[in-house]
């Protein structure tokens, strides 16, 4: 496929610059609407040829579709990971924090994905459904009900339960402290202040961001200790700490401090963001909600079901995928090319980074009609390849742990919808933030009644809208 670039330069490549600065996933719908599917933006202004955007790293380049990601998918070794936790000056504690498997290569990628997949293959995962189911329904059962509460707070904390009860040994007294630092400064990162600012100082957010780094490093290398010699198969952290480095020495604990962020956030990041829009997006499609009510009682009627009798159900997996296509848990994908290489027949010089944009593939009507309506129907007829359907990434590189994450996402779901039917407060705002996940910007307000079946929509407002337009 050859296709000639649309490129921007000045004052274009600047409103760009600022609108992905604000907000990637429409500024990426927008350069994409505007310009077509491939953008390359390079010099700020056309005096100033090798004056480079830091904040974005220019040369840039803006794909969206199947064939781009094909192209920049199926070649890692040419089109790197950008790291996206968490990132630092050189020695610093944030900097080894993201130093995990995203920036491997080689032989060293190869035997650290090989370790971390035993557990995740659907062996494991059907061996662990009861448990999961268990998880599940005991921290549910202890939502409130009547009152109101913060819906993605608790969504948060039935993930971290999750990951910290099935791949973390259910160390829960030093997982959920490690988890919620993991979360909090995946989201620190991103925000403006702390990319436009970076200045390390004791009262700017950038030197707190750099303070909190250090305290969970110390956290995950205490935690790590406490693994030492306890072999456990199942447990990620276990695995990592009691196995070689590829070249057969001891394991630094630069290796441990890089991987377990991004362990942990890839366990439950994607999935508590794909949890929370699937509530919001149900409770405001009372037909949809009614409809998976019924599947859910008729299909597990008899009390204790399993974890196939779960994740088999067609309508709930139709939910939950055209969830992630039109609020995609991760809307972007970076890569930084490792050496001269090309794109859609065009040169690309080494170190340009490449933004894949998950939210405009999943939208593209030719291949999803009325692209911007939550549909499930549409799932009975269509079957899209990891290319087309841009959720758990595609290639060599795809997420090893899709398996688990959506039966993570089916059980929660069957489990929430059994016990309560989900109510907004009147006047209730949900905002989304890309950070670089699509997540709620700030709590979300809901009342948890008891399941009567009794759907019905609560207006809400913010600027979802701008995502979902045809809302019943």
């Amino acid at each position: 496929m050859t296709l000639a670039p649309i490129h921007l330069r000045g004052p274009a490549a600047m409103r760009a610059g600022w609108r992905l600065l604000r907000d990637p996933i429409t500024a990426m719908q927008q350069s994409h609407a505007e310009y077509g599917p491939l953008i390359v933006m390079s010099d700020l202004l056309p005096f100033t040829r090798n004056v480079k955007l830091a904040a974005l790293g220019l040369p840039l380049i803006l794909a969206a579709g199947p064939e781009f990601n094909n192209e920049v998918l199926s070649n890692p070794e040419v089109w790197r990971p950008v790291s996206i936790f968490p990132g630092g000056p050189r020695n610093s504690a944030a900097r080894r924090l993201g130093a995990g498997l995203a920036r491997m290569n080689g032989p060293r990628h190869a035997h650290y994905r090989r370790l971390m997949l035993p557990p995740l293959r659907k062996t494991s995962i059907e061996a662990s459904g009861d448990k999961m189911i268990r998880l599940a329904q005991e921290e549910i059962a202890a939502w409130p009900v009547g009152e109101t509460i913060d819906l993605w707070e608790r969504v948060c904390r039935l993930m971290h339960t999750y990951a910290i009860g099935l791949l973390f040994g259910d160390d829960r007294e030093r997982g959920y402290p490690v988890a919620e630092m993991v979360s909090d400064m995946f989201a620190l990162k991103w925000t403006p202040v702390v990319r436009a600012c970076p200045i390390n100082l004791p009262v700017t957010p950038y030197g707190k961001f750099l303070k909190e780094g250090e305290t969970l490093e110390r956290c995950i290398l205490d935690w790590a200790g406490k693994k030492r010699g306890a072999v456990d198969g199942s447990d990620l952290l276990s695995i990592v700490v009691n196995n070689p480095e590829e070249d057969g020495r001891a394991v630094r604990d630069t290796t441990i401090v890089g991987l377990m962020p991004q362990l942990f956030g890839a366990v439950f990041e994607t999935c508590q963001n794909a949890l929370i829009w699937t509530l919001v997006l149900l409770a405001q499609h009372p037909r949809v909600a009614g409809e998976l009510l019924d599947e859910l009682q008729t299909g597990l009627k008899d009390g204790a079901p399993t974890l196939s009798d779960i994740t088999d159900l067609p309508w709930l997996d139709a939910v939950i995928k055209e969830s992630m296509r039109i609020m995609p848990p991760a809307p972007m994908q970076a890569r930084v090319a490792q050496q001269d290489t090309s794109i859609a027949g065009n040169p690309v010089p080494k170190g340009s980074r490449i933004l894949l944009s998950s939210f405009v593939t999943n939208r593209m009507p030719e291949r999803y009609p009325q692209p911007e309506r939550f549909w499930p129907e549409r799932w009975a007829s269509i079957n899209p390849t990891p290319y087309e359907y841009l959720v758990f990434s595609a290639g060599p590189r795809n997420c090893p742990g899709y398996l688990l994450g959506m039966a993570m996402v089916k059980v929660a779901v069957a489990a929430i919808l059994l016990r309560y039917r989900i109510e907004f407060p009147p006047h209730t705002r949900v905002d989304y933030i890309a950070r670089p996940g699509l997540r709620p910007r700030g709590k979300v307000q809901a009342v948890l009644q008891r399941q009567d079946g009794a759907f019905h929509r609560s207006p809400i407002e913010g600027n979802i809208f701008d995502l979902v337009k045809t809302l019943p």
